[in-house]
């Protein structure tokens, strides 16, 4: 049974409303373009079947949740393809959370430090396909201390 602070136990029944949110995509919306602070929430290893502009490689998907003030938050899913013409936007990202430091050697690329908790800075744009708009990051940006951002405690 669900008490005063929201908590729940393990076997209490939930609604679907309950699981969309309260309007259906837990509160997160469609920021305007523009610099905003970032989380990393997620982190997945993959592998990408390949394309015509691009052959089959690992990839790995890094959810992060855009935080636009007063807009409110954007969760935002990105596929790192681990392929030398992508080598670009791994930087850009390891540079971004204070993994990489600039000018340094980075060496192999340290997925095992990306973290749920890390924070940096990205720009935003609006993506449109098929009549549905959501947010991309189109560039990662440097960090304004250069100090690494640990994981948040859990």
């Amino acid at each position: 049974m669900a008490n005063a602070n929201g908590a729940i136990g393990w076997d209490d029944e939930v609604s679907l409303s309950e699981l969309e949110g309260e309007n259906g995509n837990d509160d997160f919306v469609i920021l305007p373009e523009g610099r905003y602070p970032f989380t990393v929430n997620k982190v997945e290893r993959g592998t990408w079947k390949g394309s015509e502009k691009l052959s089959a490689c690992n990839m790995v998907k890094v959810g992060i949740i855009v935080d636009g003030g007063e807009h409110g938050r954007s969760y935002i899913t990105t596929r790192f393809f681990m392929h030398r013409k992508m080598i670009f936007k791994i930087n850009q990202f390891m540079l971004s959370i204070g993994i990489y430091k600039k000018g340094e050697e980075p060496g192999t690329i340290p997925w095992s430090k990306v973290a749920k908790g890390q924070t940096g800075e990205c720009h935003v744009s609006i993506h449109e396909y098929k009549g549905e708009k959501s947010n991309e990051v189109d560039k990662w940006l440097m960090p304004k201390e250069d100090t690494p951002t640990p994981p948040s405690e859990y």
